[in-house]
């Protein structure tokens, strides 16, 4: 864990008396950590990361026979619509969610599974971790 991270993990939940804008601190701390840090197996992983999401929509959209030129709106009315509309009670669009999921189910089972494994180190918890910050010296906290 770096040294802005302890910072932030100490700060996060604090009610810091400061007003908005930059100020800078020149302190000296000693840092006490207690708690536990968890190392998980590394593991490997379909690499989905390594699939280009912008160029497969654009590849998508020509193989589908859409206009570049008219994706874009197609794509905020899509946007506008789901975010208004919902599908509480639209059936055409629940039924429509259930063939892409249908669809990405297919892809993740018959493409991204068949994709060679990559490795990914192993996730670190540290969320019992508590981090306390000790002046070195008594005065108060300097904001300039």
């Amino acid at each position: 864990m770096n040294e802005k991270a302890l910072l932030a993990k100490h700060w996060k939940n604090k009610e810091l008396n400061l007003s908005k804008g930059q100020h800078r601190i020149d302190r000296n701390f000693v840092v006490r950590i207690r708690g536990t840090v968890v190392k998980h197996s590394d593991q490997m992983i379909a690499p989905t990361v390594s699939i280009p999401l912008v160029t497969t929509l654009a590849l998508f959209w020509e193989k589908a026979g859409i206009n570049q030129d008219v994706a874009p709106d197609l794509l905020r009315e899509a946007i506008t619509e789901a975010m208004d509309d919902g599908v509480d009670d639209n059936h055409v669009i629940q039924q429509r969610i259930e063939q892409v999921e249908t669809a990405i189910k297919a892809v993740k089972n018959d493409l991204i599974a068949q994709l060679p494994k990559i490795p990914r180190m192993g996730k670190v918890v540290t969320d019992d971790l508590t981090v306390e910050l000790v002046p070195v010296q008594d005065d108060a906290l300097v904001v300039a």
